[in-house]
This record gives structure tokens, C-alpha cells and sequence, in this order.
């Protein structure tokens, strides 16, 4: 049974305080809050802070979520071709000031409430800066430099309004420090939990963000900005705050690796930090809906597919337990568990639906976001109830691996208390660092020990929504292409679709070896370096600034 204040999170993610406030009026009261009889009571205040989270997407509600509908990677293929635009919007919903602005007011009231115990005042202090980093992060990754307001500014003060864009390194150290506040300021989850304040925000929360940013924007300074300075300072970050959670011991891998994603209720997930939670009638979403329909799924590419080690840890160009991939039973056969609790074990594409009627964009059917114990109506979309994690162990830890692999300073009981847990889960053998794999297929600009750490992040995370990000940051787009990955455009093998005898259904493409091609024989894509590494600035917000008489330059290539 989830808990009243878990349920009232749901409810305060989906619909915001400001309605919650509007409800209330609805119902005859005589108050009236206006911002200068608001700030009376830590309760106002947890309340106004109640709206940040809208900003943890999760399963989101439609197709808005950041697990599943990702598809814009080398692991999925969309029912239709993702694209990169060509010429730059009016308007994108990425560029977006308005919780900055109001984490900005948090700041500036707080500090005036008198009735706030300091623990309080500094707490709710952690807040404002928390979800002031995690835009400024969201803004830097998708535009690079932009302009950097952190004071609350009255509508006439247009100068300061309009500020120019601040170089992205000098806006990454404000994210940083902000970050640092928060880590040392919020509350514990323990302390939360004591306040009856379940699922909240907290200080290892912020520890996790801040290994998440700083990983991202270290691989990004190395590999994209080529600032090695920067980079390095960093994946320092990084390594330190994902090694504390770890270190802390308060959290632990949940036993099966599916029971993550498709759980009715994370309160009591020991890996979890933090979870998006779904409540039917109230919150819910459509990540299961969608791989539960008619509607063709998104399915996995032959290149993600592939990735997924054996159970020996040797991958599929190594190992001697690899059994082909002539049916989907020998291409599971003595794989990463991950990957067979991802997958179906059949088939499904066009002209062969499965038996209850779904197909794939590439004859893999989705599974990893089940729960067989839903309703006939909660399987539909959008009436899935299943929580989403927001913040968890698996990932701090491959984030701790990774910027440790970065710097040079991996080790083997480090490699224990991270990748190999994870692998441990998946039924996979360790992996040693006195016998590191070299797999034939390894992009060769990446390091052995770096392929193997980058490869463990994509089958543990795989439809979570990082992968987009992680070969950017990588500075790896063009695994975006397929004239450089070719299987990113392959899916299943149809063996009998390769002898001449075989009659495709109509829309159904294979190639001469029987692998399913989703959009068709002669498909292509277009990647340019640099424009695609960030989006473009909006004209709208170029025309303003224009008008305002401030610089404002174009990103590259637009």
C-alpha cells in the first residue's frame, strides 16, 4: 500500500500547487495568498516547492516520457524515422526560464521567514538550488551557452532580463555549485522520513544529480569542447559524489532487474532514491499501453541487440556461447539477463503479428516494463500505474565507473562495488581488469577498458532515456549514421526470409540475410558536426534579443 504523502506527491506532480491552491478556493475559502502573505509557514513553503517536481518526467503521462519513447538512439527504431531538423524553430520547449525564475524567488524569500528553524531555511534553501541546477543543466545541454540569471527580477528590469548568453563552462560552475549547496544543505532521506516527508528530495538526491551533470559535462568538455581542464575537474566531481552514495551503503540492487520498472510501488525498492509515483485514477501513463497494443512498437535494433554480452562476459564476437541468431531462442540463449527480461521470446513484425496481436518495428516485442498482474484496464494506455525510478543505484554506479575509467584511476574493487553488482544481477561474469576483453567490433578510437564500461552502461540502462545523451557527450554522433553503423537500421533475422522461395507481406523489407530493414533498403540518415551537437537557439528568442540591442549569436552550423 503506498502511503498518503506518496499518493499526495502523484497528485502534486500531475496537477502543480497552483491548481491544488485553486481546488481549494473552489471550495469556498476566503484566503487569498499573494506573495506578501504567502511566506507564514514552512507548510506554504513545501507547498510552493511541491510544483518542482513536475519536472522529473518519468513514464510521463503520454508519449512524453523519458524511458521507452527515446527512440532518437542506436538502440530503438521509431515506426518512423527520428530525423535531425534542418533549420532552426520559432520556439522550443527546451528554452524555458519560468522554474528558474521561480526557484529564484525561493531564494530570495526564505531567507526573510523568521518562524524557519535554521535547518529549515537551509533545507528548503537546498531546494531552490537544487531545481535551479537541474534547469541551468537541461538548458546547457541542449544550447550550450545561455544566458545566467540567479536573482528573482521584476518583469520592467529588461536589461537584466535579456542578458546575454554566458559561456557554458562559467554556467556548468554555477550548476556545480549550486549542486554542492544542496548536497550539503537538504535533508537526509532519513530526516525526511522522520518528518513523515517520504520521497522527497534529499541530499543524497543531490549527490546523484551532481555525479549525472558533472559526468556529462566532463565527457562533454573532453570529447566535444576539447578542454581537458575542464574535463578533468569534472570527472573529479563525478567520481567523488557517485562514490559517497555508493559508500553510504544505505541502498542495494533490487534482485531482479525488471522488478524496477514495472513495479506498482518503489517506496520500498532498496536501490531507489527517488521514484515518480503513478496512481490510477489519479497519475498514470502509457509506456506499458504502447507495448501492450496493436499500435507497432518501437522495437530494438540489431546493433543494440548485439551489444549484450554472454553470460561468460565475453561479447557475442568472442564468445564460444554465442549461438547465432537463426530464432530469437538461440540469440537469448546464455545472454545478459538484462536483456533477455527487455525482449520477448518471439517474434513480431509485420505480417506476423504474435498472438495477441502486437507487432515490432523490428520483430523485438518490449517487455521490460510489464507487470502481469495489471488489469485488462491498466494495461491500456494511458491508465498504467507502475512507478518510475528517478534517481537509483544502477546508475550512480556506472556513473562512478565510468568518470573513474575517464581519469585513470579504475580499480579493481572498484569495478567490484559497481559494474560487476550489475553484472552479477544480469547472470554475467566479472569483469577483470587483468583481462579485459578486445572485441573485434570495438569502435577503435575507444579504449578497450573504456568500450566495456561504455557497453555496461547502454545494456543496463537500455530504453532509459541516456543513450541519446551518452554519444553525444561522447562526442560519438555519428553512430547516428548508418552508413557508419549499419545495424542501427537492422532488426531480427527472419531466416526464411532469405531463400528465394520466401514471400514478404507487403511492407515487410529484409535484407540478403534475412534481417528485418524498419524503413526500408536504401534508408539513410544525415548527421553534421558541429550544428547536431546542440540544438538550435529559437529565431523567436533571436528576434527578441534583437530587438533588446543584445548580441545573440546562433549555435554553430545553423
Amino acid at each position: 500500500m503506498k502511503t498518503y504523502m506518496t499518493a499526495f506527491l502523484a497528485i502534486a506532480i500531475g496537477a502543480g500547487a497552483v491548481s491544488c491552491s485553486k481546488d481549494f478556493l473552489n471550495r469556498g475559502s476566503k484566503v487569498v495568498f499573494d506573495d506578501n502573505n504567502f511566506w507564514t509557514s514552512e507548510n506554504n513553503v513545501k507547498s510552493y516547492c511541491w510544483e518542482f517536481y513536475n519536472l522529473f518526467t518519468g513514464y510521463g503521462t503520454g508519449t512524453n516520457g523519458d524511458f521507452y519513447f527515446t527512440t532518437f538512439t542506436d538502440d530503438q527504431a521509431a515506426r518512423s524515422m527520428d530525423l535531425f531538423p534542418v533549420t532552426a524553430p520559432a520556439a522550443n520547449s527546451h528554452w524555458d526560464y519560468t522554474y528558474i525564475r521561480k526557484a529564484n524567488l525561493l531564494l530570495e524569500r526564505v531567507p526573510q521567514m523568521q518562524m524557519l528553524s535554521g535547518e529549515a531555511a537551509a533545507h528548503y534553501l537546498g531546494v531552490a538550488r537544487f531545481f535551479r541546477a537541474f534547469e541551468y543543466a537541461n538548458l546547457v545541454r541542449h544550447f550550450g551557452d545561455v544566458p545566467y540569471i540567479d536573482e528573482y527580477l521584476d518583469q520592467s528590469n529588461v536589461e537584466a532580463i535579456y542578458a546575454p548568453r554566458m559561456p557554458r563552462e562559467a554556467v556548468v560552475d554555477s550548476i556545480m555549485a549550486d549542486l554542492q549547496f544542496a548536497a550539503e544543505n537538504l535533508r537526509t532521506i532519513e530526516r525526511n522520513r522522520a518528518l513523515g516527508d517520504v520521497n522527497m528530495l534529499s541530499s543524497e538526491v543531490a549527490l546523484a544529480y551532481m555525479g549525472r551533470v558533472a559526468l556529462y559535462e566532463g565527457t562533454y568538455a573532453r570529447y566535444v569542447g576539447n578542454d581537458e581542464v575542464a574535463a578533468t575537474a569534472l570527472l573529479k566531481k563525478a567520481e567523488e559524489a557517485s562514490q559517497q552514495i555508493v559508500g553510504k551503503g544505505m541502498f542495494t540492487l533490487t534482485p531482479v532487474y525488471h522488478e524496477l520498472y514495472g513495479s506498482l510501488d518503489l517506496s520500498k525498492n532498496p536501490e531507489v532514491l527517488l521514484y515518480k509515483s503513478y496512481v490510477s485514477g489519479i497519475l498514470t501513463h502509457s509506456v506499458i499501453g504502447y507495448t501492450n497494443s496493436s499500435t507497432m512498437m518501437d522495437g530494438l535494433t540489431k546493433d543494440a541487440v548485439d551489444s549484450f554480452l554472454c553470460s561468460d562476459g565475453l561479447p557475442i564476437s568472442l564468445s564460444p556461447m554465442y549461438a547465432g541468431d537463426e530464432t530469437i531462442f538461440q540469440m537469448l540463449s546464455g545472454r545478459d539477463l538484462r536483456l533477455v527480461q527487455s525482449v520477448g521470446d518471439e517474434l513480431a513484425y509485420i505480417g506476423n503479428p504474435n498472438e495477441k496481436g502486437f507487432t515490432s518495428s523490428t520483430g523485438y516485442i518490449i517487455t521490460k516494463f510489464n507487470n502481469p498482474s495489471l488489469g485488462a484496464s491498466e494495461i491500456l494506455a494511458p491508465n498504467n500505474p507502475t512507478d518510475a525510478p528517478i534517481f537509483w543505484l544502477a546508475e550512480v554506479m556506472l556513473n562512478w565507473a565510468e568518470a573513474s575509467a575517464e581519469l585513470g584511476t579504475l580499480t579493481q574493487s572498484t569495478l567490484d562495488a559497481t559494474v560487476n553488482l550489475l553484472r552479477e544481477r544480469g547472470g554475467v561474469a566479472p569483469l577483470l581488469l587483468a583481462s579485459i576483453p578486445d572485441d573485434p567490433l570495438r569502435d577503435p578510437d575507444v579504449t578497450p577498458l573504456l568500450w566495456e564500461i561504455r557497453r555496461e552502461r547502454r545494456s543496463e540502462l537500455i530504453m532509459d532515456g541516456f543513450r541519446e545523451w551518452d554519444i553525444r557527450r561522447w562526442g560519438k554522433l555519428e553512430y547516428l549514421n548508418p552508413a557508419v553503423k549499419p545495424d542501427i537500421f537492422k532488426g531480427a533475422r527472419i531466416v526464411a526470409a532469405s531463400g528465394s522461395t520466401y514471400t514478404l507481406p507487403d511492407g515487410l523489407t529484409v535484407d540478403s540475410g534475412g534481417y528485418i530493414l524498419p524503413y526500408g533498403a536504401a534508408a539513410g540518415r544525415t548527421v553534421e558536426v558541429p550544428k547536431n551537437y546542440l540544438d538550435a537557439i529559437p529565431t523567436g528568442q533571436l528576434t527578441l534579443y534583437n530587438i533588446k540591442g543584445v548580441d545573440f549569436p546562433q549555435n554553430p552550423g545553423w
